[in-house]
């Protein structure tokens, strides 16, 4: 019987994604640049827009770092959603530092192949500034 055969990935579709990083709690910039190197290791085609800042969206007093990054991915949401959640918490992000409002570092998951996930990020200037820039 012969051996079976290690599917070809490079034939496989490629989705486009959007990505919403932010930061708001220790070195802004080391975390926010942390996040861009790791997707753009997860990705392919990968591209971001310049980090800029942004007040808390939610009222807070807290100004933010953030960025948008654009790729290519042959994996699913569900796949990429939990990737992310799981390198925040290597980062930092745990229930304590959400209950304080402090963000190490949040990635999300805003558009794949045409569809937004995430509407309401999708409208909020945290997002629109960088998508505008790449």
């Amino acid at each position: 019987m012969a051996p079976a055969s290690t599917p070809d990935i490079s034939l496989a579709r490629s989705a486009e994604v959007f990505f919403s990083i932010g930061s708001n709690y220790g070195d802004k910039e080391v975390n926010v640049s942390k996040g861009l190197a790791w997707l753009s290791n997860l990705l392919t085609d990968f591209k971001c827009s310049s980090v800029y800042a942004t007040p808390d969206c939610h009222g807070g007093n807290k100004v933010y770092l953030n960025a948008v990054a654009y790729g290519k991915t042959i994996l699913e949401p569900h796949e990429l959603e939990a990737l992310c959640k799981r390198f925040e918490a290597d980062c930092g992000r745990d229930n304590a530092m959400r209950t304080l409002g402090n963000v190490p570092l949040d990635i999300d998951l805003v558009i794949y192949d045409a569809n937004i996930l995430r509407p309401n990020d999708f409208k909020r200037e945290f997002f629109k500034i960088g998508y505008g820039l790449i």
